[in-house]
């Protein structure tokens, strides 16, 4: 199929995709409010979906028209976080109890791995979901996890050490939302990661694609072997990840979509020699599970 035809079509494939999205979120107003949190997670789901499907067609559509779909996608994407705390308040946090959490992770962290027999933590056969917690140890859970390629949704996470390294689990792709005061250890991810809205975090990743939205003060190690994209971010600094491959690595070549001059962008630069040292040592220790507060950005 010509670029030009396949282009066309995905344009008609996410338009379609679109108004039925637009749909499940007019509907929200007439369903009972025990079935909003499945309801909101299948619609959060599709969006992620096409937000997938956008990267693996990077090679045939135009620059302008991906520019488009992501805008479109983050609008809905921003529809439903409206709809979602108009109809239910309760599951937002307020103020109030966010001012109780420490902004620096607590000396003592509870581990967690995802409770598999809810199903709101499987979004599908091969969606794992981890969401809404805060100074917790996050992992995989290999009992539970019987695809054996599955997707990561991360969510709503604050002070958290999250761990998704598992020789024995692929993960074809890893969507991360609303993340803060957090250390992400991705490993190797055979497809893309896509980010939307993290702040003051590390995120150690192998990948294919890696695009970022809404990023601030995030440090990354990675290694990526098609160049990476930030928009609306700033405070973007990104070292090299070292992993077991030919692949060249574009750690070093962001392209910022909201920077069009020639020179240099100034929300992202190259990590300094010192601190990809200090990452990587503190990778090959494990100090990532002891020391998160030393290791996370210095706050500007």
């Amino acid at each position: 199929m010509a670029a030009t035809e396949a282009a066309n079509q995905f344009w008609q494939q996410f338009k379609e995709e679109q108004s039925k999205i637009e749909d499940l979120l007019n509907e929200s107003y007439s369903l009972p409010k025990s079935d909003l949190s499945q309801h909101f997670d299948t619609i959060l789901q599709r969006i992620n979906t096409m937000e997938k499907k956008i990267t693996e067609a990077l090679d045939y559509i135009p620059s302008y028209d991906e520019r488009q779909f992501s805008l479109q996608l983050k609008s809905l994407g921003d529809r439903l976080e409206k709809t979602k705390a108009e109809l239910t308040p309760k599951a937002k946090f307020s103020f109030k109890s966010r001012k109780k959490k420490s902004s620096v992770l607590k000396a003592t962290l509870t581990e967690k791995e995802p409770e598999t027999d809810n199903k709101e933590d499987l979004l599908s056969d091969a969606t794992v979901l981890l969401k809404d917690e805060s100074n917790t140890i996050l992992r995989l859970d290999q009992k539970t996890i019987e695809k054996k390629s599955i997707d990561v949704l991360l969510s709503n996470l604050k002070n958290c050490i999250v761990i998704l390294e598992d020789p024995n689990i692929t993960i074809s792709a890893v969507h991360i939302k609303d993340v803060q005061d957090c250390v992400i250890l991705c490993g190797k991810i055979d497809g893309s990661v896509l980010i939307y809205d993290i702040k003051h975090s590390l995120l150690v990743v192998g990948c294919h694609q890696l695009r970022i939205h809404d990023a601030n003060e995030v440090d990354i190690l990675m290694h990526v072997t098609s160049r990476p994209i930030i928009e609306d971010s700033t405070g973007v600094t990104s070292g090299k990840y070292t992993i077991q491959t030919d692949d060249i690595n574009y750690f070093d070549q962001i392209e910022d979509f909201n920077w069009l001059k020639k020179q240099a962008s100034p929300n992202w630069t190259v990590m300094s020699n010192d601190r990809e040292r200090e990452l990587n040592q503190a990778l090959k220790t494990n100090m990532m599970l002891t020391d998160l507060p030393h290791l996370l950005p210095n706050k500007s």
